[in-house]
């Protein structure tokens, strides 16, 4: 999973580029992302997609890209307003691994391990899928959405 890598990378260069990181994520108006973050979300959620494909999300795609988002910014943003002798090393792994603990399973997930996890890896690949019309997919992925997200 390319997860923690992608999270490593985020903190990286927020203590590079505080300036810069600050700009990205700390100072647009709300419902607003600056168009740096927007693409750096795209990317983020493309990887998220991936691990749906392959089965291993426990959660619905868009709340587990909002999740790790969230982890990284948050402990990017919390570190670098930390002074650098008080920033504690482990904040960034415990948050790594609490997320993928929240989003991803250890194996591929099985359709017998429940309706939610099946959806979310059916609408995860249902655009690989010619068998659909149009209408048929909207539906499809409608009913599945559904399924995946229940509350």
């Amino acid at each position: 999973m390319n997860c923690p890598c992608r999270l490593a990378a985020n903190l990286g260069l927020g203590l590079a580029n505080p300036a810069l990181y600050t700009l990205m994520y700390g100072r647009y108006r709300p419902g607003t992302p600056s168009p740096a973050a927007l693409a750096a979300f795209e990317v983020l959620a493309e990887h998220i997609r991936r691990i749906a494909e392959a089965g291993r999300l426990r959660v619905p795609e868009g709340r587990a890209a909002d999740l790790v988002h969230a982890a990284g910014c948050g402990t990017t943003l919390t570190l670098i307003a930390t002074p650098e002798g008080r920033r504690d090393p482990e904040l960034s792994r415990t948050a790594r691994e609490a997320v993928i603990a929240a989003i991803a399973t250890d194996a591929p997930v099985a359709p017998a391990s429940g309706p939610v996890a099946a959806a979310v890896t059916l609408r995860a690949v249902l655009p690989q899928t010619d068998a659909l019309t149009a209408p048929e997919r909207g539906l499809m992925e409608e009913w599945l959405n559904r399924l995946a997200d229940p509350g």
